[in-house]
């Protein structure tokens, strides 16, 4: 091919606003996979949760190591996590390809709307840890949104952090770190699911690939609080939007 090279400065610039914001590589991974490296969308889900493992899992080493994480949410939100995954991965086999390029296009739509509308308390969230008994309610959602993972390799991380934010009163930096490492441990076990059964991955990306995200997911962490929350949410609302169209409109036999 000769272009996979892409991935490297694509890697680079993908973890360091995932791992800077708290959301999954994958929203935008998808997209880059599919419209860029022109891989089919079993392969693109494959590959995606494979660099996430470097990305989300470097990322997840610089917020332990800093002691920003709340480790016991994050094993909670795991362990509920991977009853949800294997039903992703199982609904990537039996939803054509087609299909799964329009729904990744509704979602990214989807999502870029929920950045607009969504106005954020900070001044209420001001908690580093939370309790199992307060988290308790919140956990199955976690399996909810694992199906995501498993199907479209789109982190919990995307939908968790608005939630430990605004109903568990969790810190921003708090938060993004604990659906880091959540997202790190389900990108790994999804991965593993998707090779145990067959599915493929492009290897030539991967290798350009891990060495930028490696290096994204530890500048991200450190980034935090030093860029403006409104330019990132532009940013990110902007490239889902267009990746979104795109891809519901490009959509052969749709």
């Amino acid at each position: 091919m000769g272009s996979e090279w892409i991935a490297l400065p694509a890697g680079f610039l993908i973890a360091t606003l995932a791992t800077l914001i708290g959301f999954g590589g994958g929203i935008l991974w998808m997209p880059f996979l599919i419209l860029v490296a022109n891989l089919e969308p079993a392969q693109a889900v494959t590959t995606s949760l494979i660099v996430q493992v470097g990305g989300m899992g470097s990322g997840s080493l610089a917020v332990i190591a800093a002691r920003k994480a709340d480790l016991k949410l994050s094993l909670y939100l795991s362990a509920c996590a991977f009853v949800g995954i294997p039903a992703g991965v199982w609904l990537s086999k039996v939803i054509s390809a087609d299909s799964i390029i329009f729904l990744l296009g509704v979602v990214s739509l989807a999502m870029a709307l929920v950045f607009v509308y969504t106005h954020e308390d900070d001044s209420a969230a001001v908690a580093k840890t939370v309790s199992l008994q307060r988290a308790a309610p919140y956990l199955s959602l976690s399996t909810v949104f694992a199906v995501l993972t498993g199907l479209l390799s789109m982190g919990v991380g995307d939908f968790l952090v608005p939630i430990l934010r605004n109903r568990l009163k969790i810190g921003m930096e708090a938060a993004m770190s604990t659906c880091l490492v959540v997202m790190a441990v389900n990108a790994a076990f999804a991965a593993g699911l998707h090779l145990a059964t067959g599915d493929r991955f492009a290897l030539e990306v991967v290798l350009w690939a891990i060495p930028g995200v490696l290096i994204g997911g530890q500048l991200g962490p450190r980034l935090a609080g030093r860029i403006a929350d409104q330019t990132l949410k532009e940013i990110f609302i902007l490239s889902l939007s267009l990746a979104g169209i795109h891809m519901m409109f490009n959509v052969q036999g749709m």
